[in-house]
């Protein structure tokens, strides 16, 4: 029943600019490609080459995705990033929240013209979270919607369920069953975990200019931790909250324009 991300929608894609720029897009958890489309539609629209990174074990490869480790995901980043090099005199890096803290460790490493980070995911509020290095042996797997306990009714549930599985009916009490009998296994959380710390770690290395993208009713990665996180970053840093939950990447919400004015107005100064 859940078959996701099987669309060609979720695979990696790249629009060829007419510049010497190009921009590596990285998502987040449990995201795909397709959810970095729209920022790569702004790019390309400015001559600037897009491309939209599927980090190992998401998309089509989702089962496979607790074989895989938070290594694997930055040596795909930082191959991608030494491909656009090579034909491309100036490099952007463009993160969403996993995929944000992947990018600045991948700054840290390997210095880029500029950052563009959404909502970049450092830790999580909780002794939980903290304990998931041993969590992980003592309890392979758990049901994240039993825990959050989803209300199917609600819009801003359907719509980011909707992402990944487009098929889905949510009115259907079959599917509602098995969407809270959903079981995850508890190492990809370690590994994104390791991520986060990696990422606040390595962020004093940063010294890209940044622009940081921050939804205001962010209950995940909330304000006061990307803040914490961008304070420790060295280059010149600019802040933009927004009305919106932790996944802003929605052009149909009112602040899209904003956001998208603000993006234009940083690549180009």
């Amino acid at each position: 029943m859940f078959n996701a991300f099987q669309g060609q929608e979720h695979l990696p894609f790249t629009l060829e600019g007419s510049g010497k720029t190009a921009a590596l897009l990285v998502h987040g958890f449990p995201g795909s490609a397709a959810e970095m489309r729209p920022i790569g539609d702004i790019l390309h629209a400015q001559g600037i080459t897009a491309r939209g990174v599927l980090l190992p074990g998401f998309g089509q490869e989702i089962e496979t995705l607790p074989q895989k480790k938070h290594g694997d995901w930055l040596k795909c980043v930082l191959g991608e990033l030494a491909q656009l090099r090579q034909d491309h005199q100036h490099v952007l890096l463009v993160g969403n929240s996993m995929g944000g803290a992947l990018s600045l460790q991948v700054a840290s490493h390997s210095p880029v013209d500029k950052l563009i980070l959404f909502a970049p995911f450092y830790k999580i509020n909780s002794i939980l979270w903290e304990a998931l290095p041993i969590i992980q042996f003592a309890l392979p797997t758990f049901k994240p919607f039993r825990l959050f306990k989803p209300d199917f009714n609600d819009p801003e549930f359907q719509l980011g369920f909707k992402n990944f599985m487009p098929e889905a009916d949510l009115h259907d009490p079959i599917i509602q069953r098995g969407i809270l009998d959903f079981a995850v296994d508890t190492r990809v959380f370690a590994q994104i975990r390791l991520a986060g710390l990696e990422a606040y770690r390595l962020a004093p290395q940063v010294t890209a200019p940044t622009l940081v993208i921050q939804g205001d009713q962010d209950e995940l990665v909330t304000p006061q931790r990307t803040r914490e996180l961008s304070n420790r970053l060295k280059g010149r840093v600019e802040w933009l909250e927004v009305a919106a939950t932790h996944n802003p990447l929605r052009p149909t919400e009112a602040y899209w324009k904003t956001i998208v004015q603000r993006i234009l107005a940083f690549i180009s100064s």
